[in-house]
């Protein structure tokens, strides 16, 4: 029995160092846990602030691209503004050119049709124009005709007087 009580007094006696050890243990078990839990919240902390950094990444390069989309845009709708202006310069000079030449050609309709009114209107002054010039030539063919004739009686009158001068001389020499 000596043993048993000797036994349970150091069983007291140590239990409050096995109490302390168990508490030691138990700290070091809830240190550990703490530490593993600051850890994981580190982690998921650190985790979340990469993820904030991806988003606002993503976030500056949709706004990079939105802008730049809509820098083409705006250069796009310059350059078709610049286009349809040039268009429609080309257009109102076509335009313009066109109806000069439309004006044109009614003026020389016009002209054509003055011309036409005036050759009515003076239709006899033409025609006994016409006349005279008929006539003209019709004389200067007559005179023509005449001078031609002229010369041939005057042609056909020498010959004779010649001929006859020349029966005249001859006869004067064998006879008389």
């Amino acid at each position: 029995m000596k043993h048993i009580v000797l036994g349970s007094a150091l069983a007291l006696l140590a239990l409050p160092a096995l109490a302390n050890q168990f508490d030691q243990l138990y700290q070091i078990e809830q240190e550990t846990k703490q530490a593993q839990a600051n850890a994981e919240a580190e982690r998921i902390r650190q985790a979340a602030a990469e993820q904030a950094r991806a988003e606002a990444r993503d976030e500056a390069n949709r706004r990079q691209r939105a802008a730049a989309q809509q820098a083409a845009a705006q250069k796009a709708a310059a350059q078709r503004q610049v286009q349809e202006t040039e268009n429609k310069r080309i257009r109102t000079r076509e335009e313009s050119f066109e109806d000069e030449l439309r004006a044109m050609e009614l003026e020389e309709r016009k002209l054509e049709l003055q011309a036409k009114r005036a050759r009515a209107a003076r239709a006899n002054d033409y025609i006994d124009a016409e006349l005279r010039e008929s006539a003209a030539r019709t004389d200067v063919i007559q005179s023509d005709a005449d001078a031609s004739r002229n010369v041939t009686s005057g042609t056909k009158a020498l010959l004779e007087d010649t001929g006859k001068a020349e029966v005249n001389r001859s006869n004067r020499l064998f006879g008389e």
